[in-house]
């Protein structure tokens, strides 16, 4: 599922799915303005061009966040989220509700089951919310912005907090970047964040 992340951001504001989406130079995510070096636009263009390559598979995925898009949106906007941050569903689950990782992560946004109580989720033997769309992403925007307020203020270092911990992304120098609204994505950028 590596890579749906930017490609969805890339493709799903293209009019037609025909052609492969080609990676800017420059783009904004959570209102920090993105400078994309070559040599990283190269590394992120293979990704794209091999999640294009079976027209069918892609077209499932398109279809699957046209679906799940709009909910999402709604709860982000009701929790103060950026919308930005609807893609990165497609990185953690394909947008599929029962996904579960082998970290035994499960749900839409990939959730261990102590997270997501931590977040308000019911994770019981009767019900598991992380396979709820509306609660989930309830969950995740939570999450994100607990993270971004409470150590980064910066939405880029807060999408690698999402994947590797805020600790662990503190201790690979996250706070270095602790309030910047510009940064360059080069090919030492965390992989989670090209991705």
């Amino acid at each position: 599922m590596r890579g749906f992340f930017l490609l969805m951001l890339l493709a799903l504001t293209l009019p037609g799915i025909g052609q492969t989406p080609q990676v800017p130079g420059r783009m904004e995510f959570g209102g920090i303005k993105l400078i994309i070096d070559d040599p990283a636009r190269r590394e992120i263009q293979e990704s794209v061009d091999a999640l294009t390559a079976n027209p069918k598979y892609f077209n499932v995925h398109v279809q699957r966040a046209r679906s799940y898009f709009p909910i999402i949106e709604r709860v982000f906007k009701e929790e103060g989220l950026p919308l930005d941050f609807k893609y990165l569903v497609l990185q953690e689950s394909a947008l599929l509700p029962d996904a579960v990782s082998s970290s035994d992560a499960v749900g839409f946004w990939q959730f261990k089951d102590f997270t997501a109580m931590e977040m308000g989720l019911r994770v019981d033997r009767s019900i598991d919310e992380r396979m709820n769309i509306v609660a989930s992403s309830r969950g995740a925007a939570r999450y994100l912005k607990k993270n971004n307020t409470r150590f980064f203020d910066n939405w880029i270092i807060t999408l690698m907090a999402y994947q590797m911990g805020p600790g662990a992304a503190i201790k690979a120098g996250g706070e270095k970047y602790k309030g910047q609204k510009t940064m360059t994505i080069d090919r030492r950028t965390y992989w989670y964040i090209k991705k």
